[in-house]
């Protein structure tokens, strides 16, 4: 046993294990890159938010010592919350919420979720289910009748299987007001007016797509007849007790304070963008306190029932080789000893996020960060050995 610089006692395999991982993010740095700042690990509570009591553990120091090291780097900036057994074994802040105004990070501190929004979307669909207003095998076209794709059904757009192209690409070409935010009905309606090609027939394959939930999205407002944003704030957000997080721009004003800033990596803060405003697969805010809130609550069965959460987490692309899969919004990966972690990272305007959760154990994992980094792939890779694993080959996909 040896001690890191925070007094804590780790295993000298540990050490090696660590060191061997830091050395990874130094191979991914990009050469001429400038340290800006120096980590500062914020963990107080503030304004409202409840103080939950953090245990300590062996797995509490190896997490550390990883963030520590890697946002010492100029790595890592943002905030990381882990549990095991329901337990809440680490929570830290490391920099700045916003480079110019130096503002630091808290773990109260509100970041754009990305595509980790996907699984708020999958979950919304899932109630409607449950109550009847839709089934997973019901047609786009039920709900948009010139949608002009046939033979795509909810199912194979919560598992990236519709093969229909991507918006993020289309919406360039076909989309003249850029000074406007475009809207999920927006988007479908230059589907309808445009056809841009599928990239392949339905089912044929899996092909992540954003395009399919931001459809997924506007199927929720059209059966529920609210907004897309109301309805996840008042079914999941609200009963949860989720109240500092929101979507697209509702309640903005509300959390500006909380707010992080995104940034490139030269620490500039990224502009609007016309397509902020199409919602389902981005669009969530939110924090570290209340994403684990979330991931308390879905195994309750106060928001979804236990057995519509199991399917949705079922591998649903018998295609796919290896040891990864896509159920309904979220990712699935196995470890050596073929333990599932269900989770799902994002990438949207300098905010890049990972939430994942394992049920054998009841443990989370959720980082949030507010810078580009090119690296952030990598930044999961202590995960096999918080877990006693070996680690796999496979590049992480975020």
């Amino acid at each position: 046993m040896i001690k890191n610089k925070n007094n804590k006692t780790i295993t000298l395999y540990q050490a090696l294990c660590l060191v061997m991982l830091a050395l990874l993010f130094s191979c991914n740095e990009k050469k001429g890159r400038r340290i800006l700042l120096k980590p500062q690990a914020v963990i107080k509570e503030e304004n409202g938010f409840v103080a939950q009591q953090i245990m300590p553990s062996e797995k509490t120091n190896i997490v550390d010592s990883f963030f520590t090291a890697i946002s010492q780097k100029n790595d890592f900036n943002g905030t990381v919350l882990v549990t095991v057994k329901d337990q809440i074994i680490y929570k830290k802040a490391f920099g700045y919420s916003n480079f110019k105004t130096k503002d630091t990070l808290s773990e109260n501190s509100i970041f754009q979720l990305a595509s980790v929004s996907k699984q708020f979307t999958a979950v919304s669909i899932m109630m409607l289910q449950e109550q009847g207003f839709l089934s997973y095998s019901d047609e786009v076209s039920k709900f948009f009748p010139d949608f002009p794709y046939k033979g795509i059904t909810i199912k194979l757009l919560l598992s990236h299987r519709s093969g229909l192209p991507n918006y993020m690409y289309f919406c360039d070409e076909f989309y003249k007001d850029k000074h406007v935010a475009l809207t999920n009905i927006g988007m479908i309606n230059l589907m309808i007016k445009n056809k841009p090609p599928e990239y392949f027939p339905p089912d044929k394959k899996f092909n992540y797509c954003n395009t399919n939930y931001c459809i997924l999205a506007a199927i929720v407002e059209k059966v529920s007849k609210v907004s897309f944003a109301r309805y996840v704030t008042d079914r999941i957000f609200k009963p949860i007790g989720m109240h500092y997080s929101f979507i697209g721009n509702q309640d903005s004003a509300k959390y500006a304070q909380y707010v992080a800033s995104g940034h490139d990596e030269s620490n500039k803060p990224i502009q609007w963008d016309y397509m902020d405003g199409i919602l389902g697969d981005k669009g969530v805010f939110s924090c570290v306190n209340d994403l684990n809130k979330w991931d308390m609550a879905l195994y309750s069965g106060k928001i979804i029932k236990e057995s519509t959460l199991a399917e949705a987490m079922q591998p649903a692309n018998e295609d796919m080789i290896g040891s990864r899969n896509y159920g309904y919004g979220w990712r699935i990966k196995y470890l050596a000893d073929k333990t599932p972690l269900f989770y799902h990272g994002g990438w949207w305007k300098g905010y890049n996020t990972y939430f994942m959760r394992n049920p054998k154990d009841h443990s989370s994992i959720i980082i949030l960060s507010n810078k580009v980094n090119w690296s952030f792939n990598s930044i999961t890779s202590f995960i096999p050995l918080f877990y006693n694993q070996k680690p796999t080959k496979e590049i992480e996909t975020i």
